[in-house]
């Protein structure tokens, strides 16, 4: 999971349209440029990744932020390609950003 290089890349899209697409119209500024994924921890519905993601404002600036991202049992074993974000939090004071990813049923 930690070098998943497709699931991470992915997330960094699906994090990105989530943002530039959001109700709350402060988080359209935001996109996503990377995520760095540093410790896994296990949970009892999956594991939490932690790391670094970078987090553009606008146009130009970007910003390290600190994130974790919980992912269900299903897609660490077998659902890598099939997941969606279900909720996603921005917090650009703390600069933390938090995925809640689960897997999608076929």
């Amino acid at each position: 999971m930690m070098s998943d290089e497709e699931f991470w890349t992915r997330l960094e899209y699906d994090a990105s349209h989530w943002l530039e697409s959001s109700d709350d119209k402060t988080l359209r500024r935001f996109w996503i440029d990377g995520f760095l994924p540093e410790s896994i921890t296990d949970t009892k519905h999956g594991a939490n990744v932690e790391g670094t993601a970078w987090v553009g404002i606008g146009g130009r600036e970007q910003y390290q932020y600190r994130f974790v991202v919980s992912l269900p049992q299903k897609v660490l074993h077998r659902g890598r390609q099939t997941f969606c974000i279900e909720r996603l939090s921005l917090d650009e004071a703390k600069q933390t950003l938090q995925i809640l990813v689960v897997g999608l049923s076929h």
